[in-house]
């Protein structure tokens, strides 16, 4: 039995396959199973109320249950031909009937063989989990950057409005000095014109 787990973020995935075998050489017997099988969860998503950004990854996920219904079938497949191929092996063995022949050296070719596409059929697995796993978390940084860019964006126009509003408040704080100059001015000249 083999197993294999990749997750990145807030995601997940598992595969997991199983295999027995039973040979009998001098009865004439051969039995084998295989069965695999794979599954993956994702959870993921984004709110970001400050700029109003909202994000999820349902088609991202989407696309991943999509490719592992695609493997699943390939690995019923797979299942289906496996036992046909007993079946048929059975058969022959039956009609053939006992034989003093050793075919224990066949049998230990043919299981190498099958432990090799087994090793294989694992690590394809392992490299499709890692590429999906790279791409959800790319996925998962570019909307994190948009967001950022959002933020950014929204406090540079915010900056912008502000010092607008400071030039205004030091216009309006020079034109009332100036007013109260003249006002200073013209009362002194009243005051003057009092004591003549």
């Amino acid at each position: 039995a083999a197993s294999v787990y990749a997750g990145a973020g807030g995601s997940g995935s598992r595969i997991s396959v199983t295999r027995t075998t039973s040979l009998t050489s001098s009865g004439g017997g051969y039995g084998a199973g295989y069965g695999a099988g794979y599954g993956a969860g994702l959870g993921g998503g984004m709110f970001f109320t400050g700029s109003g950004v909202v994000a999820n990854e349902k088609e991202t996920m989407q696309d991943l249950n999509d490719r592992l219904a695609t493997y699943l079938e390939k690995v019923r497949s797979l299942e289906q031909e496996n036992r046909r191929l007993e079946v048929q092996i059975r058969e022959f063995m039956a009609k053939k009937g006992p034989s003093a022949r050793d075919w224990s050296h066949h049998w230990e070719v043919i299981e190498e063989l099958r432990d090799k596409i087994f090793e294989v059929t694992v690590e394809n697995a392992r490299t499709v989990l890692q590429i999906d796993n790279a791409r959800l978390a790319a996925d998962d940084f570019r909307v994190k950057y948009e967001a950022e860019l959002a933020i950014r964006l929204s406090v540079e126009n915010d900056i912008v409005g502000l010092r607008k509003v400071i030039d205004d408040t030091n216009m309006a704080r020079m034109q009332l000095e100036g007013e109260i100059e003249s006002l200073k001015e013209e009362l002194i000249f009243m005051k003057k014109n009092h004591e003549e």
